[in-house]
């Protein structure tokens, strides 16, 4: 289990990634960022997203070295 989690959280991170870029490119009125919390920028739902998911991966690749 402990080399399958680096991996688990290098994917998780991606899929975040993937998730709020395609979310990004919709145009909608509200964008929730998670746990209920909305914003109407889509560009800081982009920004927190990404420090949500660099997050995960940050941690993955250095669990994996």
């Amino acid at each position: 289990m402990k080399k399958a989690l680096p991996f688990i959280y290098v994917i998780i991170g991606v899929l975040i990634l993937v998730e709020s870029i395609y979310n990004f490119l919709e145009d909608k009125e509200l964008y929730r960022v998670f746990f209920g919390i909305t914003t109407q920028s889509k560009y800081i739902y982009l920004l927190v997203k990404v420090l949500f998911a660099s997050l995960f991966l940050v941690d993955g690749i250095k669990k994996l070295r």
